[in-house]
């Protein structure tokens, strides 16, 4: 629906993931997979993976601006707020 909020999106069951950097080409940027893919990718015994960045697409139709509310990386909320971010534990 256009102009409104969207409901709840659980990334961890959707969407296309993939890793940028010296992993196997399985998630590669051109061969996204998803999220227990890549936790199957990483899980090799080295040394534990880190976020460093996250980006949020919507896909190719029309360009979008906006807003991501309630971003959720491991236990931490990031709430996007006008000039600052917070972030807090999930429940």
């Amino acid at each position: 629906m256009a102009n409104r909020w969207s409901d709840f999106i659980d990334a961890t069951s959707t969407g296309c993931w993939y890793l940028t950097g010296n992993e196997v080409a399985a998630c590669a940027q051109a061969a996204r997979c998803s999220l227990e893919d890549v936790q199957e990718v990483l899980d090799d015994g080295g040394p534990g993976a880190a976020v460093l960045t996250a980006a949020v697409g919507k896909g190719r139709d029309r360009t979008w601006t906006g807003a991501v509310d309630g971003l959720r990386v491991r236990q931490d909320v990031h709430d996007f707020e006008p000039g600052d971010v917070r972030t807090f534990r999930a429940r």
